[in-house]
């Protein structure tokens, strides 16, 4: 519903300012029928000639107005039509007034504020604040409140109404929809195939860093004694952890050439294992650490030669050489 609202505004003009304006027209939106939660917008349109020029700063924000209405937005927008300004407002509001029957309820009106730029006070200032609309240059325009009819969502007494029937609310409402069966088969399927494939994927990944039920696979011994040589290192500082490394990555060469592995079968072991070629340096300080810990009495000399960290790092090495080869 639109409704036309003209407001004569008299107008202050100082040192032969043309500003004015003209006419304030409010476009409504309908009156009656609105329940709890509705939205509704009013439209403002203000039509200005001469220098007229809007506060925008004096606008309404949004935010609670009343108890029961919220001001959601606000937007203003500026044109120009056959010489004159033109300022377009739109409000949107929310109820959230619950009725128990019908009530009007007001929605509060609110200034509009507009200067004349040109316009000169006595003083020879320019107008600058709106709160003075008496002031030379300075307009006001009131936006004026609007009436609403707020309705109750469902009826509560239905004597009036319909006198045929109960109190019972069964009776003037519509009945439940009836709920309709969603075959989830489809879904049912993927999910199994999904289960699937992530049990398959992890007993790959169980098999490929041979973790039980893959941890005592002869063909990997090198993967077994990096992880007891990582538990080891996490278990404490000392001599054993030490000894106890070496003699697990010796068991390691020995399981993986089938016999005993000493320090100058290394070049024959490399030989027929060429996937640890590139650790041929590396195996050569390893058993000449050995040597000089086991079979001599400067224990600390093999460990400032091959400290434990670097142990490590070697059978950690040894075993990713040994999986990139299954």
């Amino acid at each position: 519903m639109r409704s036309w609202l003209a407001i004569a505004f008299l107008l202050l003009s100082v040192g032969g300012s043309s500003a004015a304006i003209d006419a304030v027209n409010v476009y409504e939106p309908r009156k009656f029928g609105h329940f709890l939660g509705d939205t509704l917008e009013r439209r403002v349109e203000v039509i200005t000639s001469g220098n007229t020029e809007l506060f925008t700063a004096a606008l309404p924000r949004p935010g609670a107005l009343t108890y029961w209405l919220d001001l959601i937005s606000i937007d203003h927008r500026e044109r120009e039509e056959d010489g004159r300004r033109i300022y377009d407002i739109t409000l949107k509001y929310q109820i959230f007034y619950s009725a128990l029957e019908a009530k009007q309820l007001d929605i509060p009106s609110f200034p509009l504020r507009f200067k004349n730029p040109n316009s000169v006070a006595p003083d020879g200032t320019a107008p600058s604040e709106p709160s003075a609309a008496s002031q030379p240059g300075n307009y006001t325009a009131t936006v004026p409140a609007l009436r609403l009819v707020i309705s109750p969502l469902r009826d509560i007494v239905l004597d009036d109404l319909m006198p045929e029937k109960t109190g019972d609310i069964s009776d003037v409402m519509r009945p439940d929809a009836v709920p309709q069966e969603i075959s989830v088969a489809s879904r049912e399927r993927l999910l199994w195939v999904s289960a699937g494939a992530l049990a398959g994927s992890g007993l790959l990944l169980l098999w490929h860093y041979a973790i039980w039920p893959f941890a005592r696979r002869a063909k990997r011994p090198f993967t077994q004694a990096d992880r007891q040589i990582r538990s080891l290192q996490s278990a404490g500082a000392g001599e054993a952890p030490y000894r106890d490394s070496l003699l697990l990555l010796h068991r390691a060469f020995d399981q993986s050439a089938g016999r005993r592995v000493f320090s100058a079968d290394v070049p024959e072991f490399v030989a027929q294992h060429q996937r640890f070629s590139s650790l041929l340096p590396r195996l050569k300080s390893f058993f000449e650490s050995s040597q000089l810990y086991f079979f001599s009495d400067d224990r600390r000399a093999a460990e400032d030669r091959l400290p434990i960290g670097d142990l490590a790092r070697l059978a950690a090495d040894l075993a990713r050489e040994e999986r990139s080869s299954a």
